[in-house]
């Protein structure tokens, strides 16, 4: 398993992240997503087998929103 901070720019509610947090649980190997409009990021428990972490940027960006960085 591996753990991933994903910096967002445009969410401007809560409800942004709830929308994030659902897409992104959505991604097979995802276990647990914790999405954060306060501090704009998505921390992300994922297996690297079954989802890469390109693919989680892509779920994270097509409703809209930016990734800018990872750690």
């Amino acid at each position: 398993m591996k753990t991933t901070t994903f910096k967002i720019e445009g969410m401007n509610c809560d409800a942004c992240a709830n929308t994030i947090k659902k897409l992104v649980e959505k991604e097979p190997g995802v276990r647990v997503a914790e999405v954060s409009f306060d501090e704009g990021s998505a921390r992300i428990l994922y297996d690297p087998k079954s989802v890469k972490e390109d693919r989680l940027v892509d779920t994270i960006q097509k409703p809209g929103f930016r990734v800018v960085a990872r750690d």
